[in-house]
């Protein structure tokens, strides 16, 4: 299946992005919009209900939880988007790696019917029917599936595509979009009610609080490293003051020195990461492989050959499936990190 050279359709129109500032323009037409994080113009005429859930979609992707539209500012959330099932679910559709390690977690994969194309956990996951990468996913194929239920996501910006395409099918849908470990916990919770696996949601809550409580006593006397995580190399992406690992980076004995950057993940360059000199260095690039990380492209990029954590070759690959997927396992992802920090403070 081809990438969409759109951004997202409607029913009456569709978007396609007019260079990196934000501009769309709306066919058939040729009309402007004008999206940000903090301000979204559309004109009047143009604007429906099924386009604002998309604009508000567009927004909770990036981080935002306020919508701003045409001067008129509210707080929106993910739950806000929800089209709850018709009645019991049997068949569940996932459309984010991380939603199907939570059904997987509580115990349903039997229900899943099909899933986008990097999910592998469980293992069960990978003979499923695969239906394209997460940021294009064939509707027309899963919609053949006939799920009673799709585990959406908005963590990525690009997924509002596909919460625009469920839309126009009218196809049942929950949100799943955390910012932070708390928020993970509640999605965990939606998805058990969704599917009537409800003790077993609580069960895994209340071992991530535990798990979450003994971290953080072990940091409780520790002074933060700053810590610098990669979610991608070219150009360089590093997650910022909307995203889940800071509290992860956090648990761990770190802190993000780009925590600051509005949005859940943000653009920055070498020079940027030069300024913030961070003690450690963490490479999880996006749906790759850990066997495929290497930190040597880190450690021999120009422009970071003054950085501690470069000095002292302080890079390390952690698995994306850890860190990058708003899930139980990313508990595992705090326990390596911490591993790395604490190697780092017993050096000084």
């Amino acid at each position: 299946m081809a990438k969409p050279d759109y951004a997202f359709a409607t029913s009456s129109h569709t978007a396609y992005a007019v260079g990196k500032d934000g501009d769309y323009r709306l066919e058939p037409g040729g009309r402007k919009i004008s999206l940000h994080l903090d301000r979204q113009s559309v004109p009047q005429d143009l604007l429906d209900a099924e386009l604002e859930r998309v604009l508000t979609a567009w927004v909770i992707a990036r981080g935002g939880r306020a919508l701003n539209l045409n001067g008129s500012k509210r707080p929106i959330t993910p739950q806000d988007l929800n089209r709850p099932p018709m009645g019991p679910v049997r068949r569940l559709v996932s459309i984010a790696p991380s939603n199907a390690e939570i059904v997987g977690a509580l115990g349903a994969v039997d229900m899943l019917v099909g899933a986008e194309s990097s999910s592998d956990y469980p293992p069960e996951v990978r003979s499923l029917p695969r239906l394209g990468p997460d940021l294009h996913v064939d509707m027309e194929r899963l919609a053949a599936l006939e799920p009673d239920l799709v585990l959406a996501s908005l963590t990525v910006p690009g997924m509002e595509r596909n919460i625009a395409a469920l839309e126009r099918l009218n196809i049942p849908y929950l949100v799943l979009a955390p910012r932070n470990l708390e928020e993970i916990c509640r999605d965990v919770e939606r998805v058990g009610k969704a599917i009537g696996r409800q003790s077993r949601a609580l069960e895994i809550v209340q071992e991530m609080g535990a798990s979450v409580a003994r971290l953080r006593e072990a940091r409780r006397e520790k002074s933060p490293v700053p810590v610098y995580l990669e979610w991608w190399p070219k150009p360089m992406f590093t997650p910022g003051a909307a995203c889940w690992t800071n509290e992860l980076i956090e648990l761990a004995g770190g802190i993000n020195v780009f925590r600051h950057l509005e949005r859940q993940s943000a653009e920055i360059d070498a020079a940027d990461v030069a300024a913030a000199d961070p003690r450690i260095i963490f490479v999880s690039w996006c749906g790759v492989p850990h066997e495929k990380l290497d930190p040597q492209r880190v450690l021999n990029r120009p422009g970071l050959e003054g950085v501690r954590a470069v000095k002292e070759r302080r890079v390390y690959a952690i698995d994306e499936a850890f860190l990058g997927r708003p899930g139980p396992r990313v508990i595992e992802g705090i326990r390596a990190m911490a591993e790395k920090i604490d190697g780092a403070i017993d050096s000084v």
